[in-house]
Protein backbone atom coordinates (compact mmCIF):
# COMPACT_ATOMS: atom_id res chain seq x y z
CA UNK A 1 0.00 0.00 0.00
CA UNK A 2 1.23 3.43 -0.66
CA UNK A 3 0.47 6.62 0.52
CA UNK A 4 -0.49 9.31 -1.12
CA UNK A 5 1.70 12.58 -0.19
CA UNK A 6 -1.02 15.24 -2.05
CA UNK A 7 -3.86 15.88 -0.59
CA UNK A 8 -6.77 14.39 -2.39
CA UNK A 9 -9.68 16.43 -3.17
CA UNK A 10 -12.94 14.63 -4.56
CA UNK A 11 -15.95 16.73 -5.94
CA UNK A 12 -19.16 14.77 -6.10
CA UNK A 13 -21.52 15.93 -8.54
CA UNK A 14 -24.40 13.61 -7.67
CA UNK A 15 -26.90 14.37 -10.13
CA UNK A 16 -26.04 17.44 -11.40
CA UNK A 17 -25.63 19.15 -14.53
CA UNK A 18 -28.91 18.73 -16.40
CA UNK A 19 -27.15 18.81 -19.69
CA UNK A 20 -24.09 17.64 -21.57
CA UNK A 21 -23.34 21.30 -22.69
CA UNK A 22 -23.18 22.62 -18.68
CA UNK A 23 -21.34 19.38 -17.77
CA UNK A 24 -18.60 20.38 -19.92
CA UNK A 25 -18.75 23.72 -19.63
CA UNK A 26 -18.21 23.20 -15.67
CA UNK A 27 -15.50 20.91 -15.80
CA UNK A 28 -13.38 22.59 -18.17
CA UNK A 29 -13.62 25.68 -15.95
CA UNK A 30 -12.98 23.29 -12.81
CA UNK A 31 -9.52 21.68 -14.72
CA UNK A 32 -8.46 24.90 -15.18
CA UNK A 33 -8.52 25.96 -11.74
CA UNK A 34 -7.06 22.72 -10.83
CA UNK A 35 -3.58 23.52 -13.39
CA UNK A 36 -2.71 25.88 -10.87
CA UNK A 37 -2.72 23.69 -8.11
CA UNK A 38 -0.38 20.83 -8.99
CA UNK A 39 0.39 20.06 -5.15
CA UNK A 40 -3.04 18.20 -5.24
CA UNK A 41 -4.65 15.43 -6.72
CA UNK A 42 -8.41 16.33 -7.89
CA UNK A 43 -11.26 13.94 -8.78
CA UNK A 44 -14.67 14.71 -10.07
CA UNK A 45 -16.97 12.24 -10.18
CA UNK A 46 -19.76 13.04 -12.26
CA UNK A 47 -22.99 11.02 -13.51
CA UNK A 48 -22.38 8.21 -15.62
CA UNK A 49 -23.88 9.56 -18.79
CA UNK A 50 -21.00 12.15 -19.08
CA UNK A 51 -17.81 9.57 -17.61
CA UNK A 52 -16.43 8.52 -21.18
CA UNK A 53 -16.68 12.79 -22.34
CA UNK A 54 -15.28 14.44 -19.47
CA UNK A 55 -12.29 11.91 -19.36
CA UNK A 56 -11.23 13.03 -22.78
CA UNK A 57 -11.28 16.03 -21.85
CA UNK A 58 -9.79 15.69 -18.81
CA UNK A 59 -5.46 15.64 -19.50
CA UNK A 60 -3.15 13.47 -18.36
CA UNK A 61 -3.23 13.81 -14.65
CA UNK A 62 -5.01 17.24 -14.02
CA UNK A 63 -7.96 16.11 -13.01
CA UNK A 64 -9.57 12.33 -12.66
CA UNK A 65 -12.72 10.65 -13.25
CA UNK A 66 -14.45 9.06 -10.92
CA UNK A 67 -17.87 6.99 -10.65
CA UNK A 68 -20.68 7.81 -7.98
CA UNK A 69 -21.40 4.19 -7.73
CA UNK A 70 -21.48 0.86 -9.45
CA UNK A 71 -23.65 -2.11 -9.92
CA UNK A 72 -23.85 -5.60 -7.55
CA UNK A 73 -23.75 -7.63 -10.40
CA UNK A 74 -21.13 -8.08 -13.47
CA UNK A 75 -22.39 -8.58 -16.86
CA UNK A 76 -25.61 -10.40 -17.43
CA UNK A 77 -30.04 -9.55 -18.04
CA UNK A 78 -29.77 -7.01 -15.20
CA UNK A 79 -31.93 -3.88 -16.72
CA UNK A 80 -30.32 -0.67 -15.85
CA UNK A 81 -27.35 -2.22 -14.10
CA UNK A 82 -23.71 -0.42 -14.95
CA UNK A 83 -21.03 -2.72 -14.10
CA UNK A 84 -17.88 -2.12 -12.43
CA UNK A 85 -16.16 -2.98 -16.19
CA UNK A 86 -18.33 -0.83 -17.73
CA UNK A 87 -17.04 2.17 -15.53
CA UNK A 88 -13.59 1.41 -15.78
CA UNK A 89 -13.26 1.01 -19.74
CA UNK A 90 -15.45 4.87 -20.02
CA UNK A 91 -12.11 6.01 -17.96
CA UNK A 92 -13.10 6.64 -14.26
CA UNK A 93 -10.17 5.85 -12.25
CA UNK A 94 -12.28 6.48 -8.90
CA UNK A 95 -15.68 4.61 -7.85
CA UNK A 96 -17.62 6.21 -4.67
CA UNK A 97 -19.17 3.14 -3.02
CA UNK A 98 -21.60 3.48 0.73
CA UNK A 99 -22.73 6.98 0.17
CA UNK A 100 -24.88 7.78 2.78
CA UNK A 101 -27.54 8.60 0.25
CA UNK A 102 -27.09 5.66 -1.88
CA UNK A 103 -27.45 3.79 1.84
CA UNK A 104 -30.57 6.43 2.46
CA UNK A 105 -32.16 4.43 -0.38
CA UNK A 106 -31.77 0.82 0.48
CA UNK A 107 -28.19 0.00 0.07
CA UNK A 108 -27.45 -2.15 3.26
CA UNK A 109 -23.96 -2.87 4.69
CA UNK A 110 -24.34 -6.60 2.81
CA UNK A 111 -24.96 -4.19 -0.24
CA UNK A 112 -22.10 -2.29 0.17
CA UNK A 113 -19.62 -5.04 0.69
CA UNK A 114 -21.24 -6.57 -2.59
CA UNK A 115 -20.21 -3.42 -4.52
CA UNK A 116 -16.88 -3.31 -2.89
CA UNK A 117 -16.54 -7.01 -4.23
CA UNK A 118 -17.05 -6.15 -7.81
CA UNK A 119 -15.02 -3.11 -7.96
CA UNK A 120 -11.96 -4.67 -6.63
CA UNK A 121 -11.92 -6.87 -10.08
CA UNK A 122 -10.61 -3.72 -11.45
CA UNK A 123 -8.06 -1.59 -10.99
CA UNK A 124 -10.30 1.63 -9.65
CA UNK A 125 -9.44 3.53 -6.38
CA UNK A 126 -12.83 2.58 -4.31
CA UNK A 127 -14.09 5.09 -2.01
CA UNK A 128 -16.10 3.59 1.15
CA UNK A 129 -18.11 6.24 2.61
CA UNK A 130 -18.86 5.59 6.39
CA UNK A 131 -20.53 7.91 9.03
CA UNK A 132 -23.12 8.26 11.86
CA UNK A 133 -27.01 9.55 10.85
CA UNK A 134 -26.16 11.38 14.52
CA UNK A 135 -23.99 11.23 17.66
CA UNK A 136 -25.42 10.53 21.35
CA UNK A 137 -23.56 11.09 24.75
CA UNK A 138 -23.22 7.06 25.18
CA UNK A 139 -20.89 6.69 21.88
CA UNK A 140 -23.10 4.50 20.12
CA UNK A 141 -22.52 6.11 17.27
CA UNK A 142 -18.85 4.63 17.22
CA UNK A 143 -21.09 0.97 17.11
CA UNK A 144 -22.34 2.33 13.86
CA UNK A 145 -19.09 2.96 12.41
CA UNK A 146 -17.23 -0.18 13.50
CA UNK A 147 -20.47 -2.23 11.73
CA UNK A 148 -19.89 -0.67 8.80
CA UNK A 149 -16.29 -1.01 8.16
CA UNK A 150 -16.22 -4.66 9.50
CA UNK A 151 -18.81 -5.04 6.34
CA UNK A 152 -17.86 -3.33 3.96
CA UNK A 153 -14.08 -4.65 4.38
CA UNK A 154 -14.88 -8.25 4.91
CA UNK A 155 -14.21 -8.98 1.20
CA UNK A 156 -11.19 -7.30 0.75
CA UNK A 157 -7.97 -8.71 0.81
CA UNK A 158 -4.88 -7.64 2.28
CA UNK A 159 -3.03 -7.09 -0.83
CA UNK A 160 -6.28 -4.99 -2.31
CA UNK A 161 -5.82 -2.36 0.82
CA UNK A 162 -3.88 -0.10 -1.19
CA UNK A 163 -7.41 0.08 -3.69
CA UNK A 164 -9.34 1.52 -0.75
CA UNK A 165 -9.89 5.24 0.20
CA UNK A 166 -11.94 5.89 3.33
CA UNK A 167 -14.30 8.64 3.16
CA UNK A 168 -15.85 9.68 6.81
CA UNK A 169 -18.95 11.47 6.17
CA UNK A 170 -21.13 12.38 9.25
CA UNK A 171 -25.00 12.54 7.66
CA UNK A 172 -25.60 15.06 10.49
CA UNK A 173 -22.94 17.18 9.41
CA UNK A 174 -23.90 17.62 5.88
CA UNK A 175 -25.98 20.26 4.13
CA UNK A 176 -25.04 22.74 7.43
CA UNK A 177 -23.16 25.73 8.00
CA UNK A 178 -19.46 25.40 8.33
CA UNK A 179 -19.27 27.08 11.61
CA UNK A 180 -21.88 24.59 13.05
CA UNK A 181 -20.13 21.37 11.39
CA UNK A 182 -18.13 18.77 12.91
CA UNK A 183 -14.76 20.39 14.87
CA UNK A 184 -11.54 19.49 13.63
CA UNK A 185 -11.19 18.40 17.21
CA UNK A 186 -14.50 15.79 16.94
CA UNK A 187 -13.04 14.82 13.74
CA UNK A 188 -9.03 13.90 14.50
CA UNK A 189 -11.13 11.87 17.24
CA UNK A 190 -12.96 9.73 14.64
CA UNK A 191 -9.46 9.45 12.83
CA UNK A 192 -8.09 7.84 15.48
CA UNK A 193 -10.76 5.61 16.08
CA UNK A 194 -10.66 4.26 12.24
CA UNK A 195 -7.27 3.79 12.08
CA UNK A 196 -7.30 1.69 15.59
CA UNK A 197 -10.30 0.00 14.47
CA UNK A 198 -7.93 -0.72 11.30
CA UNK A 199 -4.96 -1.59 13.33
CA UNK A 200 -6.31 -4.20 15.76
CA UNK A 201 -8.44 -5.81 13.14
CA UNK A 202 -5.06 -5.87 10.01
CA UNK A 203 -2.04 -4.75 11.09
CA UNK A 204 0.00 -1.34 11.80
CA UNK A 205 0.88 -0.91 8.09
CA UNK A 206 -2.94 -0.80 6.61
CA UNK A 207 -3.73 1.88 9.59
CA UNK A 208 -0.99 4.42 8.87
CA UNK A 209 -1.61 3.93 5.05
CA UNK A 210 -4.93 4.18 5.06
CA UNK A 211 -5.76 7.47 3.29
CA UNK A 212 -9.09 9.17 5.39
CA UNK A 213 -11.37 11.80 3.65
CA UNK A 214 -13.67 14.08 5.39
CA UNK A 215 -17.28 15.30 3.64
CA UNK A 216 -19.51 16.96 5.12
CA UNK A 217 -20.21 20.92 4.40
CA UNK A 218 -16.19 21.47 3.60
CA UNK A 219 -16.02 25.23 2.12
CA UNK A 220 -12.59 26.77 1.37
CA UNK A 221 -13.33 28.40 5.27
CA UNK A 222 -12.70 25.40 7.03
CA UNK A 223 -11.10 23.50 4.84
CA UNK A 224 -7.46 24.44 6.33
CA UNK A 225 -8.65 23.78 9.62
CA UNK A 226 -10.09 19.85 8.90
CA UNK A 227 -6.44 19.08 6.77
CA UNK A 228 -4.24 20.49 9.58
CA UNK A 229 -6.03 19.57 13.14
CA UNK A 230 -8.16 16.96 11.86
CA UNK A 231 -5.45 15.13 10.36
CA UNK A 232 -7.01 13.79 6.98
CA UNK A 233 -5.37 13.00 3.61
CA UNK A 234 -8.31 15.23 1.84
CA UNK A 235 -12.12 16.20 1.32
CA UNK A 236 -15.14 14.40 -0.09
CA UNK A 237 -16.76 17.66 -1.44
CA UNK A 238 -20.77 17.56 -2.69
CA UNK A 239 -22.04 21.06 -3.60
CA UNK A 240 -19.37 23.34 -3.49
CA UNK A 241 -17.44 21.14 -6.47
CA UNK A 242 -20.60 21.74 -8.60
CA UNK A 243 -19.26 24.84 -9.93
CA UNK A 244 -15.64 26.44 -10.10
CA UNK A 245 -16.26 29.92 -8.61
CA UNK A 246 -16.90 27.39 -5.63
CA UNK A 247 -14.37 24.56 -6.09
CA UNK A 248 -11.53 27.28 -6.90
CA UNK A 249 -11.46 29.05 -3.71
CA UNK A 250 -11.72 25.83 -1.69
CA UNK A 251 -8.54 24.33 -3.96
CA UNK A 252 -6.77 27.03 -3.13
CA UNK A 253 -7.11 26.99 0.38
CA UNK A 254 -6.09 23.38 0.18
CA UNK A 255 -3.29 24.47 -2.02
CA UNK A 256 -1.72 27.18 0.43
CA UNK A 257 -2.05 24.44 3.70
CA UNK A 258 -0.22 21.99 1.59
CA UNK A 259 2.80 24.44 0.39
CA UNK A 260 2.86 25.32 4.81
CA UNK A 261 3.21 21.69 5.70
CA UNK A 262 6.17 21.19 2.72
CA UNK A 263 7.54 23.92 4.14
CA UNK A 264 7.65 23.20 7.87
CA UNK A 265 8.52 19.63 6.80
CA UNK A 266 11.47 20.86 5.04
CA UNK A 267 13.05 23.26 8.09
CA UNK A 268 12.28 19.96 10.14
CA UNK A 269 14.57 17.99 7.55
CA UNK A 270 16.86 20.44 7.81
CA UNK A 271 17.22 20.62 10.97
CA UNK A 272 16.98 17.07 12.04
CA UNK A 273 20.59 15.54 10.06
CA UNK A 274 22.12 18.68 11.75
CA UNK A 275 21.24 17.52 15.33
CA UNK A 276 22.59 14.01 14.21
CA UNK A 277 25.53 15.66 13.26
CA UNK A 278 25.71 17.07 16.29
CA UNK A 279 24.97 14.50 18.46
CA UNK A 280 27.97 12.01 16.38
CA UNK A 281 30.56 14.73 16.70
CA UNK A 282 29.77 14.81 20.57
CA UNK A 283 29.40 10.88 20.98
CA UNK A 284 32.91 11.00 18.69
CA UNK A 285 34.55 13.46 21.18
CA UNK A 286 33.59 11.27 24.23
CA UNK A 287 34.73 8.29 22.58
CA UNK A 288 38.44 9.85 21.63
CA UNK A 289 38.25 11.12 25.38
CA UNK A 290 37.56 8.17 26.92
CA UNK A 291 40.93 6.49 26.31
CA UNK A 292 42.68 9.52 27.38
CA UNK A 293 41.23 9.98 30.50
CA UNK A 294 41.36 6.34 31.08
CA UNK A 295 45.47 6.73 30.56
CA UNK A 296 45.42 10.27 33.01
CA UNK A 297 43.79 8.22 35.67
CA UNK A 298 46.27 5.05 35.67
CA UNK A 299 49.06 7.69 35.71
CA UNK A 300 47.33 9.70 38.78
CA UNK A 301 47.15 6.32 40.65
CA UNK A 302 50.55 5.46 40.19
CA UNK A 303 51.74 8.85 41.30
CA UNK A 304 49.57 8.22 44.41
CA UNK A 305 50.64 5.21 44.67
CA UNK A 306 54.95 5.78 44.13
CA UNK A 307 53.75 8.83 46.86
CA UNK A 308 52.06 6.45 49.56
CA UNK A 309 55.47 3.98 48.76
CA UNK A 310 58.12 7.03 49.75
CA UNK A 311 56.51 8.13 52.47
CA UNK A 312 56.33 4.31 53.87
CA UNK A 313 60.09 4.25 53.35
CA UNK A 314 60.43 7.64 54.58
CA UNK A 315 58.80 6.14 58.04
CA UNK A 316 60.84 3.21 58.22
CA UNK A 317 64.18 5.15 58.27
CA UNK A 318 62.89 7.33 60.56
CA UNK A 319 62.15 4.21 63.14
CA UNK A 320 65.35 2.58 61.89
CA UNK A 321 67.20 5.89 63.11
CA UNK A 322 65.11 6.49 66.62
CA UNK A 323 65.95 2.73 66.99
CA UNK A 324 69.77 3.17 66.42
CA UNK A 325 70.08 6.20 68.50
CA UNK A 326 67.96 4.49 71.63
CA UNK A 327 70.78 1.98 71.99
CA UNK A 328 73.24 4.60 72.09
Amino acid sequence: MKKNKKPLVVGNWKTNPATYNEARERFQAIKRASANHKGIDVVICPPFPYIFTLNSLAGKGVVGIGAQDVSIYGTGSKTGEVSASMIETSGAKYVIIGHSERRAMGDTDTVVAAKITQALKTDMTIILCVGESERDVEGEYLNVIKKQLKEALHPVSRSQFGQIIIAYEPIWAIGRTDNVAITSYDLHQMVIFIKKYLKENYNETTASMMPILYGGSVTAENAQDILWNGEVQGLFVGRASFEAETFAPLLSAVDARQKATIKVASKVKRMVPEKFHQVKKIEKMRKEAAPKKAVKKVIRHKKIVKKMKAKKIVKKVKKVKKIKKGKK
